[in-house]
């Protein structure tokens, strides 16, 4: 191997403990030089035995724990490791991934293709999770990502970032994650929307990187996040980028006034009405994969509709 460039692996950690030991032996079978990486762990504050799993862990070679005296969510964690990282190309990596022997030397060697300033992994569960007809949606249906070829620049609000990694030098470009993003969503699509503007044509998948989700979330909570992504986060996101109005159709769910806008919204008042949203449940439970992706599609778009109708005026 040639030149090998320097890697920092950032894994932010909130009561992680369960999933932490697969995720950091994973990463000490790399095939990449181990010189040339560093494991940059941010504890953010974990109310569980976190630490203590860490502290017992034979850790991998030159990793590093970083911890945050009081919670402060995702990107101000990732910030963390950005501020502490020395790497040339910053991998960014949730605590339930388990990576392949070669994820960082894959990541590497797509970073020294022309134009590449981001890379984002392929993601499929891990066989203990319990995988339902949600699990399924998320994994087996072409959404998100997986709509893309791997030779096709990626739009930003299909770039998240667990599992992906940037060069470090466009962070003094475009800046860091918004860390007054606190709750559930957004912090990625939001910098990956910066980092989208300076390098519309940088940002790319590499289907073949399979990292394997060690993490099961049930439907009703996915749904849960979403709403109070709707109501939290989707205003912050407007104000600061208008343009995302059309991304989120804030305005078009927001707005109380003329006929006109009344009578357009009625499709959406009937779906996130509480007896619209408890009958696309049903039919959800009902109905067999893949015509449960109709529902399950329905019933994020409700969610999310609940949200922001709940959300302040900005």
């Amino acid at each position: 191997m040639t030149n090998p460039i320097t890697v920092s692996v950032i894994i932010p950690a909130y009561n992680s403990a369960k999933t932490l030991p697969v995720c950091l032996a994973s990463l000490g079978n790399q095939s990449y030089p181990k010189s040339k990486v560093e494991i940059i762990i941010v504890n953010d504050a974990s109310t569980d035995n976190t630490m203590e799993i860490l502290n017992r862990l034979e850790l991998p070679p030159n990793t590093k724990i970083i911890s945050h005296d009081s919670n402060k969510a995702l990107a101000a964690a990732r910030n963390t490791g950005i501020r502490n990282a020395s790497g040339e190309i910053l991998i960014f990596l949730d605590a339930d991934m388990e990576v392949p022997d070669n994820f960082i030397e894959e990541h590497v060697s797509a970073h020294r293709q022309n134009g590449v300033i981001g890379v984002l992994s392929a993601i499929i569960p891990s066989i203990n999770n319990r995988y339902d007809k949600y699990q399924r949606y998320l994994y087996e249906a072409c959404r998100g990502a997986s709509k893309f070829v791997s030779d096709i620049p990626l739009s930003f609000h299909v770039f998240l970032f667990n599992c992906t990694s940037i060069k470090k030098p466009v962070t003094d470009k475009v800046g860091l994650f918004d860390d007054a993003i606190k709750h559930y969503g957004g912090e990625d699509t939001e910098f990956s929307y910066r980092l989208w503007q300076k390098y519309p044509e940088g940002l790319y998948y590499a289907p073949h990187i399979k990292v394997i989700h060690h993490h099961y979330r049930p439907f009703n909570e996915a749904l849960n996040n979403i709403r109070t992504f709707g109501k939290e986060v989707v205003p912050y996101l407007v104000q600061k980028h208008p343009e995302f109005d059309k991304l989120y159709r804030y305005s078009y769910i927001k707005s109380r006034t003329g006929l006109l806008s009344k009578i357009k919204r009625i499709p959406g008042i009937i779906l996130k009405s509480t007896v619209s949203f408890q009958i696309l449940k049903f039919c959800y439970l009902i109905f067999p994969y893949p015509i449960s992706n109709v529902f399950v599609r329905l019933l994020m778009a409700a969610a999310l509709w609940r949200g922001i109708s709940q959300s302040p005026e900005i």
